[in-house]
């Protein structure tokens, strides 16, 4: 059974809604019945719907601006709306909030057992894949469990993914699409990359990628931009970011002081680290 806030400012519809959904089924319960918008933002304080029925025109807050801080504090279920405003401007911004249902009034029971029937097939897509991410996360716990890597080793999935990166760091490059490489759950990944790599998969590509770039700007005359382009970057400005980020220094600077402490021999000047 699924979780339901319907949000009128009038008591007369937001019964009338409440009756229409009870004879719709026992597939949505009626969790939070809000009069207006106030009373909405104050029971969601205390409980997440997984579906909000509500009307636009209400005093003080109404239901689009309710539906915008709700998303901004992080909800991400599902809305409709059912309103007396036939508005291409509500419509506009119910479509930017997501809303899935735009229903003018007045509405029938058969309007809302459509509704909730759309509603619920939405609802049941979410909670499968959900069901199935946390399955394929507790197989690689499993997996995990019934091999433990002896101390100092890590598990082969991490080796593949990092050899993988070797190979590919001048390509696009996603943590999805290493995971799928190496059978595991992007998840679940992520989660032992940090744990083995003592960083995210994210700050691993970078700094593999700017160890390659040093590399490039130590041994030969190719352009920045040239180099850039060579370790997976084709914004030079963000390339010249992160390097600096990572290094402190400009790519450009990098070049100019590895170069002078070459002419002035202060030393063999040595490769930059490149993460195992």
């Amino acid at each position: 059974m699924y979780q339901l806030m319907i949000v009128d400012d009038e008591p007369a519809p937001l019964d009338r809604l409440v009756s229409y959904v009870n004879l719709a089924g026992d597939d949505f319960h009626v969790m939070i019945k809000a009069l207006g918008a106030e009373d909405a933002l104050f029971y969601f304080q205390m409980a997440k719907p997984d579906l909000v029925i509500t009307d636009i025109k209400m005093p003080v807050i109404d239901g689009l601006v309710l539906l915008e801080k709700m998303r901004a504090a992080g909800w991400d279920g599902y809305a409709a709306i059912v309103t007396g405003y036939d508005d291409f401007a509500y419509a506009q911004q119910a479509i930017r909030l997501n809303v899935f249902e735009y229903l003018l009034k007045p509405v029938f029971p058969e309007d809302i057992a459509s509704l909730l029937k759309r509603a619920k097939e939405l609802l049941d897509r979410d909670r499968a894949q959900i069901d199935k991410l946390r399955g394929e996360i507790r197989a690689e716990l499993q997996r995990e469990h019934t091999y433990q890597p002896e101390e100092g080793q890590i598990p082969s999935y991490i080796t593949q993914s990092k050899d993988y990166i070797a190979k590919h760091y001048a390509d696009p490059l996603t943590l999805a699409q290493v995971a799928k490489v190496v059978s595991v759950n992007p998840v679940y990944l992520s989660s032992r990359f940090t744990k083995y790599c003592g960083c995210t998969f994210l700050e691993y590509v970078t700094r593999y990628r700017i160890a390659k770039a040093k590399e490039l700007l130590e041994r030969t005359n190719l352009p920045i931009k040239e180099i850039a382009a060579r370790v997976g970057y084709t914004d030079l400005a963000y390339f010249g970011r992160v390097f600096r980020r990572e290094t402190g220094q400009t790519p450009s600077k990098y070049r100019t002081s590895v170069l002078s402490q070459m002419r002035i021999g202060h030393g063999e000047t040595t490769c930059p680290r490149i993460y195992p």
